[in-house]
């Protein structure tokens, strides 16, 4: 039996990390010795008096980590790993805190491509704003987000995707994760949210940040189940409608109507559409979001611009229907905007005077070209047993279907001793579906052409042994 004081987390901390940090450190301290069996889920959940998804994302986090290693039928087991001495502070000279990864090719990374940022571009405005605001640069900012910068974002939505999107109704904040957390506290305090499954693993960590109740939504070729919808208690649903990740799917016309049918029964039902690289499609227009179909106010739209600029741009935003922005105006009048205000009118003037726009179709061009390249050196790996490459239309990964005996863990380790940082598929799931095994998920947007011709010859050496 395995118990754990739960009294002893840090405040805030959620339930499924500190389980985590208690068994990772019993296995590196060797009191959980190699190949041990763990307890169900179910057992481990009933003896500490937490959840069974408490544990399951404990378990999930190891599993990725290598700590742990999961037998078809037979359950967890603890993973081959070396006990680490007891740290000694008296003998310790100097000790490094933090060491920086450095792999040769980090395919999990979903990075913006920073030689590419147009500095020229930005340094210009930049200049034009210093020279043409004064006070405003100085101030506090509108809790909204400068009018300018909200205008701007304004226009170019309705001529880039056709949204009728009001400025007063549009939120600027630092980070996706920032305008969250603001969000959460205008919706219902009962809801209960939905995520994708597979999805994006931030988000349920979101929710746990805030001991929010959320469930997952099973997937299907045309997008989110509605079965899997209907017969949960969800409220809240986030979707990726234009470009799912990691699947890469594109929510059917059928799918999106049911989708907004299902938010039009109950009146505090919403839909938080995700956006994050709907900009990047190659081969036809993007498409239009889900939100240009809403007629019952219940979408709340969601972007950044780290992903088309540079992440340290730190600007974000989020529309909402108008009923939740009174509410927001009501309940956040009294937060400081977090963007930086002169960066808010440089992007403001960014945006207006077209040079967004030509970087975002440089940038296109730019991932098409990265993404062809990718997929022709995959076909033309003798070593990678590469039976399915998905993706390319849109955004910045493919998905590799691989034919090996090998676990989806496994072949993690073996990438790490090829110095490669990869991602499973799997990894996404709740629940790990045949489907849904040995498919690798590889961002490429920042990978140069002789890095990327060796990385796969590496990664089609790991395959030839086993």
């Amino acid at each position: 039996m395995l118990r754990y004081d739960f009294a002893l987390r840090e405040k805030g901390q959620p339930l499924y990390e500190f389980l985590y940090e208690c068994l990772k450190e019993d296995i590196q301290r060797g009191r959980l010795k190699a190949h041990t069996k763990l307890p169900s889920k179910r057992e481990l959940a009933r003896d500490n008096g937490v959840s069974v998804k408490t544990v399951m994302n404990a378990y999930d986090q190891l599993l990725v980590e290598g700590y742990l290693v999961s037998r078809e039928k037979s359950g967890y087991f603890v993973a081959g790993v070396e006990a680490v001495p007891k740290y000694h502070p008296e003998r310790a000279e100097h000790p490094q805190i933090y060491v920086e990864d450095n792999w040769f090719a980090d395919f999990t990374a979903n990075n913006a491509v920073y030689e590419k940022f147009p500095f020229s571009m930005w340094r210009k405005v930049m200049r034009q704003v210093l020279t043409e605001y004064d006070l405003e640069l100085v101030q506090r900012a509108h809790f909204l987000g400068v009018k300018e910068l909200r205008e701007a974002i304004a226009d170019y939505l309705y001529r880039s995707r056709r949204m009728i999107v009001s400025p007063e109704c549009i939120v600027i904040g630092a980070s996706i994760e920032y305008l969250y957390g603001r969000l959460i506290q205008i919706l219902p305090r009962d809801a209960v949210y939905g995520v994708e499954n597979p999805g994006y693993k931030k988000i349920p960590r979101i929710y746990e940040e805030y001991s929010l109740n959320w469930e997952y939504l099973d997937m299907n070729d045309q997008g989110i189940s509605i079965e899997s919808l209907t017969k949960s208690q969800v409220s809240v649903v986030h979707v990726s409608p234009e470009h799912h990740y990691p699947l890469g799917t594109v929510m059917s016309v059928a799918r999106r109507q049911e989708l907004l049918n299902w938010a039009a029964r109950e009146t505090e039902r919403y839909i938080i559409e995700d956006d994050y690289d709907g900009e990047f499609r190659y081969y036809s227009r993007p498409i239009a979001p889900l939100q240009v179909m809403d007629r019952n106010h219940r979408i709340i739209y969601m972007n950044t611009f780290s992903k088309t600029l540079a992440p340290a741009i730190r600007i974000s935003y989020m529309i909402l229907p108008e009923k939740l922005m009174i509410r927001y105006i009501n309940r956040a009048n009294f937060y400081s905007n977090t963007a930086s205000s002169c960066e808010q009118y440089a992007l403001a003037k960014f945006i207006r005077e077209g040079y967004f726009e030509r970087h975002l179709s440089r940038m296109k061009k730019y991932y098409r070209i990265q993404g062809e390249r990718l997929i022709r050196n995959i076909k033309q790996s003798v070593l990678l047993p590469a039976v399915k490459v998905l993706g390319g239309e849109c955004g910045t990964h493919l998905l590799v279907k691989v034919d090996t005996s090998m676990t989806d863990t496994e072949i993690k380790w073996a990438a790490k001793q090829q110095n490669l940082q990869i991602s499973c598929l799997s990894e996404f799931c709740s629940e790990v579906k045949p489907d849904y095994q040995h498919v690798l998920v590889l961002n490429y947007s920042d990978l140069d052409e002789a890095a990327m011709k060796e990385a796969i010859r590496r990664l089609g050496n790991i395959f030839i042994d086993w």
